[in-house]
C-alpha cells in the first residue's frame, strides 16, 4: 500500500476516528484506524462495536492495500508535521509515514478481526446537523448513568410536531425535553440512542460542515455526510421509553419568575455548605425566594433573591446539582419555576422559550 494524502485531511479523519476507537482486551484491533485503499478510494474506518465510522480521504493512490494502525498513536505521530502532504506506505506490516522532514514507522495490528461496517438500508431524511446536535447536547446530561435500565441511559428522539424533532432524557429523578426545528423532516418511528453514542453523534455534527442524511432501522441509526465522505452508525436501544407526559403536572400551585443570573449566583453561595446529599432548600414567600443549605461540619447559609411569585407559600428540598445543571441550556435571562406542591415535581422553563422543559423531583427531608 502507498498513498499520498493532504496533511489537513489526514488530521481531520483521525480526529473523527480516535474518539470512537477504543482499547479492548479481547479485540485489540478495535483501538485501530483501518486504512483500506482500493483503486478508486482511500477509506479510514474505526469501530468500538457500539459506534462505527467511515471517512473517505482524498489523495493519490500508488498502491492498494489494507492495514490497521492504533488510531491515537497515528494521530499523535502526524499532528505536528508542518507540510501540506504526507506519504503513507506499508512495508512488512509496518506503516511508514514520510514527509520532507520527518520519517515515522508504526507497527500494525492484524486487520483480520476488524468487524465489517455495513451501510444501513432504508429511507433517509436530510436533517439540520447543528440543531440535531443541539437537541442531543441539551437533553443528554439528564440520562441515567446506570446500566440497569438501558432505556433510561439513552436519548429518546421523536417527532411530536411537524417540522421539529424532540429529544428527551431522564434518570427517573429529573427529565429534560428539548424540541428543535427540523424543516421538512418526517420521522416515522421514535428511537433510543445510548447516551455516550448520542454525545459522539453530536460531536461529529459539530465538527463537520454539511447536513447529513439520517437513516433509522430497528437496531441502528446512521448519519451520512455525503459531501464530506463521512458515514457514522450507532447501535440503538431496544425497549420503550417511559410515557413521561404522564408525570408532567397539568396544574401548579405556585409560579415563580426570577432572573437566571440571580438563581445561579445564589447556588454558588449555597454550594459551599452543601451536605453529602447536595441538599438545598427553596422557600417561597409572597415576594422572594429564600435558598439555604446546611452542612453540620461546615456551617449554614441563607440567601434571598427577588422574584414574582403567584400562588401558595412552599418549602421544598432539592439536589442542587439537579436544579442548576439545566440552567446552562436555557437561553432566556429569566426563568419560570412551576411548583406542583409538596412532594411533587418542579418544572423549569424559560420565560419566552417554549422549546425546553425540565422536570426535577424534590428530595425527602
Amino acid at each position: 500500500m502507498e498513498i499520498i494524502v493532504p496533511h489537513s485531511q489526514l488530521i481531520k479523519a483521525l480526529e473523527l476516528l480516535t474518539k470512537i476507537s477504543t482499547k479492548h482486551v479481547t479485540l485489540p484491533v478495535l483501538q485501530c484506524a483501518l486504512i483500506t485503499v482500493t483503486e478508486k478510494e482511500i477509506v479510514f474506518k474505526a469501530t468500538n462495536l457500539e459506534l462505527s465510522i467511515e471517512v473517505i480521504v482524498p489523495g493519490r493512490i500508488n498502491e492498494i492495500g489494507t492495514i490497521a494502525i492504533p488510531a491515537s498513536t497515528f494521530l499523535q505521530s502526524i499532528q505536528y508535521i508542518n507540510e501540506s502532504e504526507v506519504t503513507l506506505r506499508v512495508e512488512e506490516n509496518v506503516l511508514l509515514i514520510e514527509s520532507k522532514q520527518t520519517n515515522t514507522s508504526i507497527k500494525s495490528i492484524s486487520a483480520d478481526e476488524f468487524p465489517n461496517i455495513h451501510t444501513l438500508e432504508g429511507e433517509s431524511i436530510l436533517i439540520n446537523r447543528s440543531l440535531f446536535a443541539l437537541g442531543i447536547k441539551t437533553a443528554a446530561f439528564a440520562a441515567s448513568q446506570s446500566s440497569i435500565k438501558p432505556e433510561l441511559g439513552s436519548v429518546f428522539i421523536q417527532q411530536k410536531k411537524e417540522h421539529t424533532l424532540t429529544f428527551v432524557s431522564t434518570d427517573s429523578f429529573r427529565l429534560m425535553e428539548k424540541t428543535v426545528p427540523q424543516k421538512g423532516v418526517i420521522l416515522n418511528h421514535s428511537f433510543l440512542v445510548p447516551q455516550k453514542n448520542a454525545i459522539e453523534l453530536a460531536r461529529i455534527c459539530d465538527l463537520l460542515q454539511s447536513d447529513p442524511e439520517l437513516t433509522v432501522t430497528e437496531n441502528q441509526c446512521a448519519l451520512d455526510f455525503k459531501t464530506e465522505g463521512v458515514y457514522i452508525t450507532s447501535r440503538l436501544v431496544s425497549g420503550s421509553f417511559p410515557d413521561y407526559e404522564q408525570i408532567i403536572p397539568k396544574e401548579y400551585v405556585t409560579k415563580v419568575t426570577l432572573l437566571k443570573n440571580d438563581l445561579q449566583n445564589a447556588f454558588k453561595k449555597t454550594s459551599v455548605f452543601l451536605n453529602k446529599f447536595m441538599q438545598v432548600s427553596l422557600t417561597l414567600t409572597e415576594k422572594a425566594v429564600t435558598i439555604s443549605s446546611q452542612n453540620n461540619e461546615v456551617g449554614h447559609i441563607t440567601d434571598t433573591i427577588a422574584a414574582v411569585i403567584n400562588g401558595e407559600e412552599l418549602s421544598l428540598n432539592f439536589n442542587q446539582q439537579y436544579v442548576i445543571e439545566p440552567l446552562a441550556h436555557i437561553s432566556d435571562d429569566s426563568l419560570v419555576l412551576n411548583f406542583a406542591g409538596i412532594g411533587r415535581p418542579l418544572v423549569i422553563t424559560g420565560v419566552s422559550d417554549n422549546s425546553l422543559r425540565y422536570l426535577v423531583m424534590p428530595m425527602n427531608r
